[in-house]
């Protein structure tokens, strides 16, 4: 059903519709301009700086435990390397005790050349220090759907 309008009212009318085209119009190139945007500059939608927050995240993430992992290999190393020291410094007592009594034979030189073998294997292989992978991720992954 039409309203009848006079004149001065009808002139009003048309001038609120062309406003409210003119929005329309604004609303309509601001659209366009967005689209245009993520178009040439896809690196800046939301979901890629998501992405970008999931890595720089997940590098963090990494960085603690490798700094965690190396102070506890650290302090292993150090215990370990005392163990090694001690047993090289009874061995050292040993041979400095044989020599002063000048009386050694065959058999003692043997056992402190195996012990000095020994005590060398352990110094460059460490047994008891290794590093293994756990198979579960400990980074969260993302999925994108």
């Amino acid at each position: 059903m039409f309203k009848k309008f006079c004149l001065i009212h009808l002139t009003e009318h048309q001038q609120i519709l062309n406003e409210e085209l003119n929005h329309i119009i604004n609303d309509y190139d601001q659209f366009r301009q967005r689209i245009n945007e993520q178009k040439q500059n896809p690196q800046d939608h939301s979901l890629i700086k998501q992405i970008n927050q999931w890595e720089r995240n997940s590098i963090e993430i990494i960085q603690q435990k490798a700094k965690d992992y190396r102070e506890i290999v650290i302090k292993s190393l150090e215990t370990f390397i005392y163990n090694i020291e001690m047993k090289f410094n009874d061995l050292s007592e040993q041979i400095k005790q044989i020599h002063e009594e000048n009386e050694f034979n065959g058999i003692n030189l043997n056992y402190l050349r195996n012990q000095l073998i020994e005590i060398t294997k352990e110094l460059n292989n460490p047994s008891y220090i290794s590093i293994q992978q756990d198979s579960k991720a400990f980074i969260n992954e993302i999925l994108i759907l």
